[in-house]
């Protein structure tokens, strides 16, 4: 393995796109083999943004639920095949449990009618008969020593979320956005709040067949196949892949097969079409980079 190419692309990614401030986390076979942090605390600031950042994850926090649910379906709490209503009266009965974890994992409306974070937490409260939050905290991100990472905003975390930032079609550039922490945490219900090391241990235990570095079991083999290939929302048609472009223009992509775990993140809103380019690039690049054969044209998306 040799990653001076993907160092030298992770390096013009601010040049080539304008993007004010990113991070990237790549797993191969359970060893991260490359972490890059780039950018600068603020637009007007040459300081380099180095320390913890910590982001809002949208589609993230869907795998993450949906993951959760699994875990009780693999412990015959539920049945993949059991209708919703059983657990939550009064919802279509015509919906199962993996119809739901299906649409809620590809709809972009978290508001959207019936498969919304509220429907889903409630369910795993239903089935689990535990707490929402103290269900994931002790099923999935205390055991993976996702120490950074909560499904809640409070007084410690809030001081630590990365700069957002939005493109500006007038000036073709970027501009940093006055946000109101709060508000937009509440805006976007159900939103998962972590850094990009949090984030790639979840997503290179999936990548494991479910078993984690630290040898946590989070879902078994046959558990992963299933959600992955036939039940969650992802943007590639490649079978044992999980791709998906975040709300912010994050990336994460879990490919079973080769063992490769590619987590990359940003806060931009309104992302510029151009950059749509860059992940396929950046996907080609680390799978160069690490030896495996580049995934091949036309299986994904974004070829």
């Amino acid at each position: 393995m040799n990653f001076k190419e993907l160092t030298k692309f992770i390096d013009n990614i601010g040049k080539t796109y304008g993007i004010p401030c990113y991070d990237i986390c790549v797993y191969y076979n359970h060893i991260n083999v490359f972490r890059g942090k780039r950018g600068f605390s603020g637009l007007s600031s040459r300081v380099k943004a180095l320390g913890r950042r910590l982001y809002f994850m949208h589609s993230g926090a869907k795998i993450m639920c949906c993951v959760g649910l699994m875990r009780l379906v693999q412990g015959y709490k539920a049945s993949l095949n059991d209708h919703v209503s059983e657990y939550l009266p009064g919802f279509d009965e015509s919906i199962r449990i993996k119809d739901m974890m299906r649409e809620f994992s590809r709809t972009y409306d978290y508001e959207a009618a019936d498969f919304n974070f509220a429907n889903m937490s409630l369910l795993i409260e239903k089935i689990s008969g535990r707490d929402f939050y103290e269900f994931m905290d002790g099923e999935i991100i205390k055991p993976l020593k996702m120490k950074s990472t909560s499904f809640k905003l409070n007084e410690k975390n809030k001081k630590h979320i990365a700069r957002k930032y939005a493109f500006d079609k007038r000036s073709d550039g970027f501009v940093e956005c006055d946000v109101d922490v709060e508000g937009l945490f509440n805006k976007n219900e159900g939103c998962l709040i972590t850094t990009v090391d949090d984030y790639a241990r979840f997503c290179e235990a999936l990548c494991g067949g479910g078993t984690a570095q630290n040898g946590y079991a989070l879902l078994g083999r046959e558990s992963v196949d299933v959600l992955i290939n036939d039940i969650i929302y992802k943007e590639t048609e490649k079978d044992d892949a999980f791709v998906c472009i975040g709300y912010n223009g994050g990336l994460v992509l879990v490919d079973t097969k080769k063992k490769i775990t590619i987590v990359y993140a940003q806060h931009i809103k309104n992302m510029p079409v151009n950059q749509l380019e860059m992940y396929p690039q950046l996907r080609k690049c680390v799978y160069e980079c690490i030896g495996a054969d580049t995934w091949s044209m036309g299986y994904n998306m974004f070829p």
